[in-house]
């Protein structure tokens, strides 16, 4: 008995806390598959956001929608995380870009964060979760206008 709570009370925090992770999709056009990768180290972001794939170092999920927001909630370990979302309207499964490689469909990222003339790093999407957390996220098409 003695070991089982002597385990309990010297567990690191990091390890044993989890909280809600609420993100909410903003903006959102046309119906169509949300696809999300919420990811909690920079080479799953990037590996994430270039080739659409579904890396095992991020928490990865889709879901048809038809409304105009959406709100997704998942429970995660404590630590900093990232987040691309993109929609995919026809159903190929797949972000649609254009010849120059520009997306035709829409799409964002935590912190709503863009990159320039391509997706944000991971350091720029980051954000920390130590407890019940939400992001919103705008979804946008196309290249953003910088400010």
């Amino acid at each position: 008995m003695f070991f089982v709570l002597t385990c309990i009370i010297f567990t690191p925090e990091s390890y044993s806390q989890e909280s809600n992770l609420k993100i909410n999709i903003l903006n959102l056009d046309k119906p169509g598959v949300v696809f999300t990768s919420i990811c909690k180290n920079a080479a799953g972001f990037e590996e994430s956001v270039k080739n659409e794939s579904k890396e095992e170092s991020c928490i990865n999920g889709n879901v048809g929608v038809d409304l105009e927001n959406y709100e997704i909630n998942v429970t995660v370990p404590h630590g900093e995380y990232a987040i691309a979302v993109f929609v995919d309207v026809n159903g190929n499964g797949k972000m649609d870009k254009n010849f120059l490689g520009i997306p035709k469909e829409q799409y964002g990222f935590s912190n709503n964060v863009m990159g320039k003339m391509a997706a944000p790093s991971f350091e720029m999407a980051k954000f920390s979760v130590t407890g019940p957390t939400t992001q919103n996220i705008k979804l946008r098409i196309g290249i953003p206008k910088q400010n």
